[in-house]
């Protein structure tokens, strides 16, 4: 089904983010809802700090749909013409902001966002 709710943890308050098992920094679900999430936040990590956001949109607003068209937001890059898919209980974005797609899932009682620029980062 796509809503938001199933693949994302717990979003509020003030967040952890993890690459990996090193904590790297921190931040906030600024929203959420159905059909939209948007988290920003800030990390220190291999020598390099910066600001950290993603925001996706599910702009068919489906709740049915088990695919379709979205929008995401990679650190003030934004692709209008992103998919999604639900596969296997995780929420897989294809975009041209990312050589991979991004696979959004609960896990260990926060969020799970794999392949971002080869990384994956927990939220929690």
């Amino acid at each position: 089904m796509a809503k938001l709710e199933p693949y994302f943890g717990p979003h509020t308050g003030a967040m952890s983010l993890y690459l990996g098992i090193f904590q790297v920094g921190s931040g906030s679900f600024q929203a959420f809802s159905d059909f939209q999430v948007r988290f920003a936040g800030s990390y220190s990590a291999l020598g390099h700090s910066g600001r950290f956001a993603i925001a996706l949109g599910l702009t068919d607003q489906n709740a049915q749909s088990v695919s379709g068209a979205c929008q995401l937001t990679l650190n003030n890059q934004t692709d209008n013409a992103a998919t999604y898919q639900i596969s296997e209980q995780k929420l897989v974005v294809t975009t041209a902001l990312n050589n991979t797609p991004l696979e959004i899932y609960p896990s260990q009682n926060g969020t799970q966002v794999n392949n971002i620029s080869n990384h994956n980062i927990w939220i929690g």
